[in-house]
């Protein structure tokens, strides 16, 4: 087997060798179109493109059935963290393959169970487009956890403490069952184990699960105001209530609709914009300091003070909860996760400080939940939360324990935390999680209610219910020691640092009321395969920085692809020396898809030269800067606000004339036009206007629409819980009054959103 080296590492006084035995890619069986590589910096000169095709190693054989590290040697040199599926026979599970350095190879772990003698490793395509040199198998061993013996708030309160430290006390040795909550309609205030969701875990398992999930979602927004929203905010909260009065764990998610938004998503799969809430327009330009006279900060502190008025509620009749802000950090479905990692983190920090310092709320015990292991890097700071959580939805009927995404977390997160999955499909087997040490503190499968088109509870069996609720390492309600009944027992012994108030959420006042942001609008036509150059010939000296942000909203279409391709490059000023050099960003660029928006971030610190050699940006004498858009085919406007350094040094705020780039000389063809535009700019520009009353209504079952001009319009429906159920309309309308029928939707409050040609408009509806 010319693949396969072993190493044999014996140990000092050791009776047994430990081993990691080598098996090379180039010798794996390959699919589709991965293909073997040469590179001098592989292992036996040879490595895979993975490409779109998967690797399968056969014949990893070991003596014994069990938990082995699987370390595979990978290089990603294609442009963001791609995941990708690593396991054994019909087990997988998704690992994040993390960029890595040019031209060099880096390692990333996983653990798979194997059987005694020979199995079959697999790396199949998720996303692909990785190059792999070869996996390593060796003896599974578990990470011990040296977690803090207190929360990061100071002044917890009693309940909170007593929360932490059970937590604490449990981990590792036991896991608590959980479920979300979904649906209030049918909800009666005063008992949790009632609600449909719980109920459902009842009636699968036999047993209540002891943590409760509820959602502030309903408790901000457009229509917070509204009856049955107010009516959905009351009752989560008597959950929380119910709940830990029952001696469980309440534990929060906030789907954040923010100020007077009806929405929280943004650019999704579909390539749809349910919400243009921006709120880096609250910092101070070129920080991540807050505004506090600015709009989107005044529109941020309300919301945050008013989910704190219901924490102080629930912190005056002595009750603690889990509290999970801006879940998922890092996917760009969710507003708050549309920049850039440093500036979610003072979001985070803004929501942690204000409740906490300003408003007084103690009784949170607080959740970090990043997207994935990659996504650690967003981090707000460790004396911001309490646990660090991930969000794992498998296929129906798959009970593996995601060990994977366990073991990436405690190698990439620290050992001082404790693991959380915080959201889930099917739950894990309680024998899995044990056998391969990835011992959740808990696990919460998102709601049954079939009427919010749930179903999750059901995606396990009840015989897989029955037997892990029935288990002694899994914690139903029935177990839970009483909050009355429960003493903290000092088994942590780490003291961490605990939080103190930055200054940051109220740092700066100095924008007047009614200062507007201006972008800058640069219209594109007939892009071919050299695409189109806009210049500054005025750069500040930004020595100290190391990457430049540029916020930008792609209006255009036509592409070949469905988005554009955004590089950036500058100009070293040459009048001195004649040194005039083109140093672009080794940045890979940056993707926006057509009617998304993004901040993109770009490395600064180097560029290459022809000869591929790397050299150091010459930032402190720069002459120009360049933006490149490459997209064959498109045509439309590209909108681009606030290119500035992370030191704080503002390239361009676009915020008048003279901040406008100009078109390089072989650009001119393909740009149209270049000009400034405030937030309420012609409908070529900007798709932010607010249709009249009298160009949407809703009469009975039918929404009638009239459009002034031509254009793209999409007519939606959404139910309360912000799902789309239903699309009405999508194409192009010419000018005119339209009518589209509602009469196939079931009964029930939905949301109906219209939006292209110039208009944005939203209305609820009650269909009887």
């Amino acid at each position: 087997m010319g693949y396969l080296k072993k190493i044999l590492a014996f140990g000092l006084a050791a009776a047994t060798a430990s081993f990691a035995v080598q098996y090379e890619a180039e010798d794996a069986a390959l699919t589709e179109d991965a293909t073997v590589a040469s590179s001098t910096s592989a292992s036996g000169g040879k490595y895979v493109q993975m490409k779109s095709g998967n690797i399968a190693f056969a014949g990893v054989t070991v003596d014994k059935a069990g938990q082995y590290t699987v370390v595979i040697h990978y290089m990603n040199n294609y442009d963001d963290s791609k995941i990708n599926l690593v396991g054994v026979g019909e087990t997988s599970s998704q690992v994040t393959f993390e960029e890595t350095e040019k031209g060099k190879f880096a390692d990333v772990e996983t653990v798979l169970a194997l059987a005694a003698g020979a199995n079959t490793i697999s790396i199949t395509k998720s996303w692909g487009w990785i190059d792999v040199d070869y996996i390593e198998v060796k003896p599974y061993e578990a990470k011990k956890f040296d977690l803090c013996n207190a929360p990061v708030t100071k002044n917890a309160t009693p309940s909170a403490i007593k929360l932490y430290n059970f937590l604490v006390n449990n981990f590792g040795k036991k896991t608590i069952s959980g479920v979300m909550t979904g649906n209030m309609d049918a909800y009666t205030i005063g008992d949790a184990t009632q609600h449909e969701d719980v109920q459902a875990v009842f009636k699968a398992g036999g047993k209540y699960p002891a943590l409760v999930g509820v959602d502030l979602m309903n408790a901000t927004g457009a229509n917070k105001d509204d009856s049955w929203y107010k009516q959905y905010t009351e009752k989560a909260v008597d959950i929380a209530k119910s709940i830990w009065k029952k001696g469980g764990i309440p534990a929060v998610t906030w789907h954040w609709r923010p100020g007077d938004e009806v929405e929280f998503y943004t650019a999704n799969g579909n390539k749809e914009k349910n919400t243009d809430f921006d709120f880096t327009e609250g910092f101070v330009k070129g920080t991540t300091s807050w505004d506090t006279l600015s709009a989107a900060f005044k529109a941020l502190a309300g919301d945050i003070d008013h989910v704190s008025e219901i924490f102080l509620e629930l912190q005056q009749e002595g009750v603690a909860a889990i509290f999970r802000p801006l879940h998922e950090s890092g996917g760009n479905w969710f507003w708050w996760s549309t920049h850039t990692g440093k500036q979610f983190a003072a979001l985070y920090q803004l929501v942690y400080e204000r409740m906490v310092f300003k408003n007084g709320v103690n009784n949170l015990i607080w959740d970090f939940n990043p997207q994935n292991a990659s996504k650690l890097s967003w981090t707000p700071g460790e004396t911001y939360y309490d646990v660090l959580s991930v969000d794992i939805y498998n296929e129906a009927n798959d009970h593996q324990s995601n060990s994977a995404a366990f073991v990436d977390f405690a190698n990439k997160g620290g050992t001082n935390k404790i693991l959380s999955l915080s959201e889930n499909g099917p739950i894990p087997d309680v024998d899995k999680m044990y056998d391969d040490g990835a011992t959740w503190s808990w696990w919460m499968p998102w709601y049954e209610s079939p009427s919010w088109n749930g179903g999750f509870v059901s995606q396990t069996a009840a015989s897989v219910w029955q037997k892990n609720l029935a288990d002694e390492r899994i914690i139903t309600l029935d177990k839970m020691p009483g909050w009355d009944n429960y003493t903290e027992a000092a088994t942590a012994t780490k003291v961490c640092p605990t939080s103190t108030e930055s200054g940051n959420f109220s740092a700066d006042t100095s924008k007047k009321e009614d200062a507007k942001n201006m972008m800058m609008a640069v219209t594109y036509t007939a892009l071919n395969d050299s695409g189109a150059n806009i210049e500054l010939q005025k750069v500040p000296n930004l020595t100290g920085a190391q990457t430049v942000s540029l916020k930008i909203t792609n209006n255009g279409s036509g592409g070949a692809d469905g988005g554009i391709w955004v590089g950036l490059a500058f100009v070293r000023n040459g009048m001195e020396d004649d040194g005039w050099t083109w140093e672009m960003s080794t940045s890979t660029g940056c993707w926006i898809n057509d009617g998304a928006s993004s901040t993109c971030e770009f490395d600064i610190t180097t560029y290459k030269d022809d000869a591929g050699t790397e050299h150091p940006i010459d930032l402190a004498n720069l002459f120009s800067v360049t933006l490149m858009v490459a997209a064959v085919g498109f045509e439309g406007t590209v909108i681009f606000d606030d290119l500035v350094a992370d030191n704080g040094k503002v390239i361009s705020a676009f915020d008048k004339k003279t901040e406008l780039f100009k078109v390089a000389d072989q650009s001119k063809g393909h740009v149209a036009k270049i000009e400034l535009v405030d937030e309420n700019g012609n409908s070529s520009a900007i798709h932010r206007s607010v249709v009249a009353k009298n160009n949407f209504s809703i009469q009975g079952n039918s929404v009638n629409l009239t459009t002034a001009t031509a254009g793209n319009v999409s007519v939606d429906v959404f139910g309360m819980n912000g799902k789309r159920v239903a699309t009405l309309y999508r194409g192009r309308l010419a000018a005119g009054t339209y009518a589209f029928g509602l009469t196939d939707m079931p009964k029930g409050s939905y949301i109906v959103r219209v939006k292209g040609a110039g208009l944005t408009a939203t209305q609820p509806v009650l269909i009887k």
